[in-house]
C-alpha cells in the first residue's frame, strides 16, 4: 500500500468540506452501536471511509473544535511554526482565540508559575511551516511500517488513559479503600459529563475539623518512553481509582506481530480514539465540557534519555521479548561503560532508531500516540517529575532508579553508565540521531546544551 505524503493528506482533509458532517454522523453511529450486528458496523465504517476518502487513521488530521470557539490569526508567535506567509491551515489549534485560564491546576500552562508549556505536534511536523518540517519523512516512514506490519513488533502497545476527577479528594480515611479498589478500569466508551468548579481546591468536612485536597479535571496521559512515565502512569491510574473518579482507556495500537482479538474491534477503537482526540483542549477557564480533556506528556534531555533507553532495549522489565536485546548485547557489550555507549550510539545510527520503540525520538512518540492529530499537549520537562508525582500524592521515592534496579539494568556496564561516559564523537552521534528532539525542546524553551556544538540553531 502506498502511503500518501503528509502534504497530500492535509490537502485531502481540507477538501472534505460538507463530508465532515457525514463523517461526524457515521462516527457517532459507530460509537452507539456496540450491540449491533457486524453487517451494520461494516456499513457504517464504509460510509465513514467514503466521507473521508479512505484516509488512514494514522494520518487523518483532526477537524474538530469545541462549539463556539473562534479561529483567528494569533498575535502570539507559535514556536512550533516557522515563517509561514501563506498559511494553508488557518484552522489549526494554535490559531484559536482560546481564552487564558486562571484555574489552579498543574496542567494549566497559562498560569504564570506553570511548569508546563503547550506544544502543538501537528504544527511541529507541518510540511510547509513547521520548525520540524525537515523530519516529515520520518512520519511517512512510521506510517509505511505501520501499514506493512513491521513497526515496533514485539514491543509495548500504545494508547493513553483518560482520567476524570470529579471532586476527587486525597487524604481520605482508609474506609473508602475498598471502594477504590472495586472501581475497574474501563475500555467502554461512554459520554462524559460536564465538570464545573474545576482545578485544585480544598474541601473541609462538615465539622470543620479537617481539610482534604481535591481535584476536578479531566486529563489524558501520553506516555513518552524513558521519561519517568511508568511511575507517573501508576500515579495517574491510582488517582483514577478514587471514589469520585473514573478511567477510560484508549488502547488504539498494538504491534502487528502480536495483535489479538479484543472486546472492541480494532477499527472501532481507532475511531473511538480519534473522537477522543477531537475533544482535546487547553485547560478551560470555568468548566470541562462533555468529553473535553487536557492531554499531557513529559519530555527529557535526549542525551540522558539515550542511556536509559539502552538499559531498556537490552531486555529490561517490559522489554524481555523485544527480540533485539540479545542482538544489541552481542554487538555492543564491552569492557567499559564508555566503550559500550559509543558502540550503541553507532549501532542506532547505522541501523536506525526504529529498531526498538524506546529509541524512537520523543517528537515521534508524542505524535504517533496522538495519531498525528492537531491537538494541544501540556508538555513538562522531566526535571518536574517529582512535583507531578506529588500532585497525585504519590511518594516520589518510588521513582524507578535507572542504575540501582537490577530488573532495569542487568549488566554492570549499564548500571555504571552515566553522561560522563560520553566522549565528543559519541555525543555528536547521539545529538544528530535526536536532532528533531533538540529542535522540539528548543521550541519550548528547553535547552540541550550538550548538543549546542553539533546542532546549529536556525
Amino acid at each position: 500500500m502506498v502511503v500518501p505524503s503528509l502534504a497530500s493528506l492535509r490537502e485531502s482533509t481540507r477538501r472534505l468540506g460538507r463530508r465532515r458532517s457525514l463523517y461526524s454522523t457515521a462516527s457517532k453511529l459507530l460509537l452507539s452501536c456496540k450491540k449491533s450486528t457486524t453487517a451494520v458496523r461494516v456499513f457504517i465504517l464504509f460510509v465513514a471511509a467514503f466521507a473521508c476518502k479512505q484516509l488512514t487513521f494514522e494520518s487523518l488530521e483532526s477537524s474538530f473544535s469545541p462549539e463556539g470557539t473562534r479561529r483567528v490569526e494569533s498575535s502570539v508567535v507559535n514556536q512550533q511554526l516557522g515563517k509561514c506567509p501563506h498559511d494553508e491551515s488557518p484552522d489549526r489549534w494554535s490559531k484559536r482565540d482560546f481564552p487564558r485560564s486562571d484555574a489552579r491546576s498543574l496542567f494549566n500552562c497559562d498560569l504564570p508559575d506553570a511548569l508546563c508549556t503547550y506544544y502543538f505536534p501537528a504544527d511541529f511536523f507541518d510540511p510547509n511551516c513547521g520548525v520540524g518540517k525537515k523530519y516529515v519523512h520520518f512520519v511517512e516512514d512510521a506510517n509505511a511500517m505501520n501499514e506493512n506490519g513491521t513497526l515496533w513488533n514485539f514491543m509495548p502497545a500504545l494508547g493513553y488513559p483518560t482520567v476524570t476527577l470529579d471532586n476527587a479528594c486525597f487524604g481520605k480515611s482508609n474506609a473508602t479503600e475498598a471502594k477504590r479498589r472495586a472501581r475497574k478500569r474501563s475500555n467502554v466508551t461512554k459520554d462524559m459529563y460536564t465538570l464545573v468548579d474545576i482545578g485544585e481546591h480544598n474541601k473541609t468536612d462538615a465539622l470543620g475539623t479537617s481539610s482534604n485536597r481535591c481535584l476536578t479535571e479531566r486529563i489524558s496521559f501520553v506516555h513518552v518512553h524513558k521519561t519517568g512515565g511508568t511511575s507517573l502512569r501508576s500515579a495517574v491510574m491510582k488517582a483514577g481509582r478514587n471514589t469520585n473518579a473514573s478511567i477510560l482507556l484508549h488502547p488504539f495500537w498494538q504491534p502487528a506481530a502480536q495483535e489479538r482479538s479484543r472486546s472492541k474491534n480494532k477499527t472501532e477503537m481507532k475511531w473511538i480514539t480519534l473522537n477522543s482526540l477531537g475533544n482535546a483542549t487547553k485547560y478551560p477557564r470555568k468548566e470541562f465540557g462533555a468529553n473535553q480533556h487536557v492531554i499531557f506528556a513529559v519530555v527529557r534531555d535526549p542525551v540522558e534519555r539515550f542511556i536509559s533507553a539502552i538499559g531498556q532495549a537490552w531486555g529490561a522489565k517490559g522489554s524481555q521479548k523485544n527480540r533485539i536485546g540479545p542482538v544489541l548485547k552481542q554487538a555492543c557489550l564491552k569492557a567499559t561503560p564508555a566503550e559500550t555507549l559509543t558502540c550503541m550510539a553507532k549501532y542506532v545510527r547505522d541501523h536506525g532508531f526504529w529498531i526498538e520503540l524506546h529509541f524512537a525520538p520523543q517528537a515521534i512518540d508524542i505524535s504517533f500516540t496522538t495519531m498525528w492529530q492537531d491537538v494541544p499537549v501540556a508538555l513538562f520537562d522531566m526535571k518536574h517529575i517529582k512535583a507531578m508525582l506529588r500532585y497525585f500524592e504519590k511518594d516520589s521515592t518510588q521513582l524507578r532508579s535507572s542504575s540501582a534496579n537490577e530488573n532495569y539494568r542487568t549488566e554492570d556496564v549499564l548500571k555504571n553508565m552515566t553522561v560522563a561516559d560520553y566522549d565528543e564523537e559519541t555525543l555528536r552521534i547521539v545529538c544528530e540521531i535526536y536532532e528533531m528532539d533538540v529542535v522540539m525542546r528548543r521550541s519550548l524553551g528547553l535547552e540541550v546544551p550538550r548538543c549546542d556544538p553539533f546542532i546549529p540553531r536556525r
